[in-house]
């Protein structure tokens, strides 16, 4: 899966052309390449997610995230400080993020740790992750792998939809 992070670009493969902006994502099917991409007289930024995943996939996309973002009532309750409307939730799929600019705090289940540009954090079914504080504005991109489960998609709370099925993590 080739996701836009920034600009845009044309991707050309053996079933024609397509421009995608940021955010866009193509899945790019080994039967239909080889696959180009160009953005012209443009610069863009293109990430792309190689593995093996079914066909019910969960999101893919950019987040933007600042260190003034104001902070709702959402999302499962948390016992560490928060200072960003992001919400703590879990997904019946795995998710990976990659960290594009900026640097914050990563909460995934009791783990805390700081992540900055370059970051990539994995992320498994079932576990409750957060981004609760950012120092300096964050872009990232995240990518959802084959729903499990339950197959739900999008921000799951225990407080809505139940307790999480959880993949034990490896270490």
């Amino acid at each position: 899966r080739l996701l836009v992070t920034s600009g845009s670009c044309r991707v050309r493969s053996a079933k024609g052309a397509q421009v995608l902006s940021e955010g866009q994502f193509l899945d790019m099917n080994g039967a239909n390449g080889p696959f180009t991409a160009d953005a012209g007289e443009e610069a863009a930024q293109v990430l792309v997610f190689y593995g093996r995943w079914g066909n019910e996939l969960g999101g893919c996309g950019v987040f933007k995230l600042g260190p003034d973002t104001p902070v709702p009532v959402r999302g499962d309750p948390v016992i560490y400080p928060k200072s960003t409307n992001f919400d703590s939730h879990y997904h019946d799929c795995d998710e990976y993020w990659v960290i594009i600019e900026g640097a914050g705090t990563v909460v995934v289940g009791s783990r805390s740790f700081e992540v900055e540009v370059g970051d990539c954090v994995a992320i498994g079914m079932g576990h409750h992750h957060d981004l609760p504080e950012v120092w300096s504005d964050v872009k990232g991109a995240y990518f959802e792998t084959t729903l499990e489960g339950r197959k739900r998609f999008g921000h799951l709370w225990e407080h809505t939809h139940g307790p999480a099925d959880l993949r034990p993590e490896r270490v």
